[in-house]
């Protein structure tokens, strides 16, 4: 059993992910996302250098959000035999904050409030069904701004409407626990804190966070929805649990040391138990679809007779 992680550098996190992989597998291959080369022509190709990636058992793709749609084009050439813990729909579906909580909401998934508009004017129109405080962000860059006020939150949406930027306008979270997901268990969890207003892409301190129930089954559902087996799903506390947003490539050292769970080493166990599956599933598939064929000529017979 191969295996193929591709990343945007060998960051402490992929380092021991590579480390726990080299128990788990024959043979494991770290690749630099900006090192790789894809062709369409009689074929499909990826390459990088020598190596062939369409030849791995199984590829796993931890990038940053901003080569997420370079993800997708990437992963969907890719033969569906080849095991991906993250597929490539995903990528496209997490590549915008604004889209995935849409897509979510569409699938039954409880998620933050979040407004979109394209003009100050409109914008203006939002803010008045809003209530403050709110945070106030362009696409594409996750500082925000928190305004408590009208003319506060005017004053910086008149500055983001000169440079012709996308306005995204969604409530304050003030509790916040992120969820470790790797199908078909949430790991742990940790609680950030933080002196910074807008807690939701701010740095802070983690501490362990004993999840309930519910808050579980929201976490696996945001992730299944997506179509990721492996992710980090920040859901906000205040009040019902909802999501915040799907993180595909997350920092897992920090996380384990808080919680006291070595979450590159889980992650790494259920890629290798979830590729066993999907090894498994066409025998599966053509076992019942022998099995329907058998039953038609059955029922075939019976009306015959």
């Amino acid at each position: 059993m191969t295996l193929c992680l591709i990343g945007q550098e060998k960051s402490q996190t992929n380092l021991k992910l590579l480390e726990e992989a080299k128990k788990r597998f024959s043979s494991v291959f770290f690749v630099p996302v900006d090192g790789i080369r894809m062709g369409v022509g009689k074929d499909f190709t990826i390459s990088y250098r020598n190596s062939d990636l369409t030849k791995f058992d199984a590829v796993y793709a931890r990038v940053p959000r901003g080569f997420y749609s370079y993800a997708y084009q990437l992963m969907s050439l890719l033969n569906p035999k080849i095991y991906t813990p993250v597929k490539p729909i995903s990528y496209l579906l997490a590549e915008e904050r604004f889209f995935l909580l849409s897509v979510l909401r569409k699938r039954n998934v409880e998620t933050l409030d979040m407004k979109m508009a394209k003009s100050p004017k409109a914008a203006y129109g939002i803010l008045e069904e809003g209530d403050f405080p709110l945070i106030i962000r362009t696409h594409g860059k996750q500082t925000g701004v928190v305004v408590k006020t009208l003319t506060e939150a005017k004053s910086v949406i008149d500055a983001l409407g000169s440079l012709k930027q996308t306005i995204l306008i969604e409530g304050v979270v003030k509790d916040m626990v992120s969820c470790y997901v790797a199908e078909p268990d949430v790991l742990a969890s940790v609680r950030k804190k933080t002196k910074e207003k807008d807690i939701v892409f701010a740095d802070g301190e983690y501490k362990k966070h004993k999840m309930n129930v519910e808050t579980q089954h929201l976490a696996l559902e945001a992730s299944r929805a997506i179509d990721a087996q492996i992710s980090r799903v920040d859901i906000s506390l205040n009040g019902e649990p909802k999501v915040v947003n799907v993180e595909l490539s997350p920092g897992m050292i920090i996380a384990s040391k808080a919680t006291g769970t070595n979450l590159t080493k889980e992650v790494i166990e259920r890629i290798h138990d979830n590729y066993n599956r999907h090894r498994e599933r066409p025998i599966l598939m053509k076992f019942f679809e022998d099995a329907k064929s058998v039953v038609k000529d059955v029922l075939k017979d019976k009306h015959m007779l």
